[in-house]
């Protein structure tokens, strides 16, 4: 074999050299694969993790939240109704806008089902006798303030059946589970003792029964 100046000469010292730089490279190109692939494979478990246990542990816990918020709403507006001067004036409050339903559903995530307000009347001299009424000026003549079951405390008896929605819905296959794939419905209720128990000068009705 004729010699080349062009290529170098490599003694026994210079191919150990190379041989290992190649192997040097080798390793790096398989650290460099093993790497891309732990990345891969922590970031799928890290997608599982917040598919399956982070967004139910927010919802979980944003339901909740929900729930007391709507019931320090309702309590707060049940003690202004019981200020109105009658009992079909609490009636008329609840629909006067801002509105309770709209109230309860501007916090977000919370939608009103249906409302209720009831006049609870209850006799001090027999605890288990309670009644409630649901319209103005039925109140029976033996409830009244005067009447026979006397005397009565009253107070009014606020209840908001609502819908409570996860902040992240699930799409699971299957039964629905309420407060991860759909709403949880709940009841947020106050009650406040009536002020009113006079009469209305013009009828001679009580307040509270008109």
């Amino acid at each position: 074999m004729r010699f080349n100046p062009l290529i170098p000469r490599m003694d026994s010292r210079g191919k150990l050299a190379f041989d290992r730089n190649r192997s040097f490279i080798r390793r790096r190109a398989h650290l460099r694969h093993s790497s891309g692939s732990q990345i891969a494979e922590f970031a799928a478990a890290l997608a599982l993790l917040t598919v399956a246990v982070i967004v139910p542990v927010i919802d979980l816990s944003v339901v909740p939240i929900r729930w007391m918020m709507a019931q320090e709403t309702v309590k707060t507006y049940s003690r202004q109704l019981a200020f109105c001067s009658s009992f079909s004036e609490a009636v008329r409050m609840i629909q006067r806008e801002p509105s309770l339903e709209t109230r309860l559903n501007s916090l977000g995530g919370i939608k009103v089902d249906d409302l209720g307000l009831k006049l609870r009347c209850a006799s001090i001299q027999d605890p288990s006798a309670v009644m409630l009424v649901e319209n103005p000026g039925s109140v029976p003549k033996d409830w009244l303030p005067e009447g026979a079951k006397g005397p009565c405390t009253y107070s009014l008896v606020l209840e908001a059946k609502i819908l409570l929605y996860p902040a992240f819905p699930a799409n699971l296959k299957g039964n629905p589970v309420p407060g991860l794939t759909g709403p949880f419905p709940l009841i947020a209720s106050g009650s406040h003792e009536w002020e009113n128990l006079g009469r209305n000068p013009d009828t001679g009705n009580f307040y509270l029964n008109e």
